[in-house]
């Protein structure tokens, strides 16, 4: 479960920026908590402001880490530092994830210079007691390092030797590059192993008009996502699968996307009860390995109530196949999702429904959203720790607070969307027309 995220030095981010899903002493909702080694744990966050405020900003600096993790540092733009103070081209961003798993709490985090896509220092700590366990810390500007005393593990040990000065691959990364390749476990490579699990396979980031691979299928839960439609005003009354070519899907794509997506298949091979997800061309397809080793291609159909003909997801609008490829988040388990403009191709009421039907799990999934969506902000769906808004100071830098900070304001009596769009709060767009 994620706890925190911290980040200085992104885009519009300047100084230091704390979000944090640890609850504080709202009464209502208390469904909406996790209780985990005697800390309270919320569900779920909701980020509200104007347009170009930040919000999106904090999703991409949460996301930053897998594009790092899975190619290195080379791939990332060389710009994206705070741009609005000439000097903090030459300053470290900084990056921390507070995680808690198995019962323990971990903090794992580095610090770059994005100008010169150079890693300067990077750390896994285990924070569950007063005395903090360095799992590995390393300082590349100065070629030193440090892991667990008591613990010499010689791949963890080997590794960050030949690391010392190497600034632009994770070490995070490449130590689970290199196990990888042998059956050599113990507790201290098991919780590694278990960090880089978190980002790769439980911490998920939904960016609007894009549709990143995941691992789910669409048939799975078939008959409770069609009921869940169903109350959300959807008119579906069947799913379906039909088969596709694959020459066909790569006819669809660019050389290089086609690549990309032939090697997320191939990991599939991996675990073959687990599919893949992938929307090309406004249609919806789903791919597995089956045990002879082939990819199975289907294409996803949908039937209406009182009408026979099957439609693809081309023919659907935009909020119905969002909403469907939001649906697994309800059926998910100890993931966490990252949800940029939720409300995107959504009517009102649909965000509301969608919500109070995830609110309603429990599953030890989390949800962060962005949303310019007022309507959410009501303390009937929501509690007033879950609320964070974005702001831009007069440097053009992004602020990040919570609502929890307008206690004596934002009392359970009051409308909270109409004092929100009244500018009681901050974070909404200063428009004057009139001029």
């Amino acid at each position: 479960m994620l706890i925190g995220f911290k980040v200085k030095n992104f885009k519009s981010f300047k100084d230091l920026q704390h979000f944090s899903f640890i609850a504080g002493k709202v009464r209502n909702n208390e469904s909406h908590i996790y209780e985990q080694n005697n800390k309270k744990i919320l569900k779920f966050s909701g980020i509200y402001g104007a347009n170009g405020s930040g919000k999106s900003n904090l999703i991409a600096a949460m996301d930053f880490i897998h594009d790092i993790l899975d190619f290195g540092t080379n791939i990332i733009i060389e710009n994206i530092y705070f741009r609005g103070k000439e000097i903090l081209k030459e300053e470290p961003s900084y990056f921390e994830y507070e995680i808690l798993m198995n019962g323990k709490m971990y903090s794992y985090g580095y610090e770059m210079i994005i100008k010169e896509k150079r890693i300067i220092s990077e750390w896994l700590i285990d924070m569950s007691s007063s005395r903090k366990r360095v799992l590995f810390d390393r300082d590349v500007e100065n070629a030193r390092y440090e892991t667990i005393k008591h613990l010499k593990n010689i791949s963890v040990m080997n590794c960050l030797e030949e690391m010392r000065t190497n600034s632009s691959i994770l070490f995070l990364s490449e130590i689970v590059r290199r196990l990888s390749m042998f059956n050599t476990k113990d507790s201290l490579i098991e919780e590694i192993e278990n960090i880089y699990n978190f980002f790769e396979q439980d911490f998920i980031i939904i960016r609007p008009n894009t549709h990143r691979p995941v691992e789910i299928g669409f048939m799975d839960n078939k008959e409770e996502k069609v009921r869940i439609l169903q109350q959300l005003g959807i008119n579906i009354q069947e799913l379906q699968e039909v088969d596709e070519d694959m020459k066909n899907i790569k006819n669809m794509l660019p050389d290089n996307v086609f690549s990309n997506l032939m090697n997320e298949i191939n990991n599939l091979k991996k675990d073959l009860n687990k599919k893949m997800s992938l929307t090309i061309g406004n249609n919806v397809y789903t791919f597995k390995i089956d045990e002879k080793g082939d990819t199975v291609v289907k294409s996803l159909k949908f039937k209406h109530i009182n009408c026979n003909d099957e439609f693809g997801a081309y023919e659907e609008s935009a909020g119905t196949i969002r909403i469907f490829e939001l649906l697994d988040i309800i059926f998910s388990t100890n993931k966490v999702y990252a949800i940029d403009e939720l409300d995107n191709s959504l009517h009102p009421l649909l965000v509301n429904g969608f919500l109070s039907k995830f609110l309603k799990t429990n599953n030890n999934t989390q949800l962060i959203v962005t949303t310019h969506e007022s309507k959410t902000l009501d303390f009937d769906l929501v509690r007033r720790d879950e609320i964070w808004f974005t702001e831009k100071n007069d440097d053009c830098s992004s602020k990040l607070y919570s609502l929890e900070e307008f206690k004596d304001v934002a009392r359970f009596d009051r409308k909270i969307d109409k004092a929100y769009m009244e500018g009681r709060f901050g974070a909404i767009a200063n428009i004057d027309i009139d001029e």
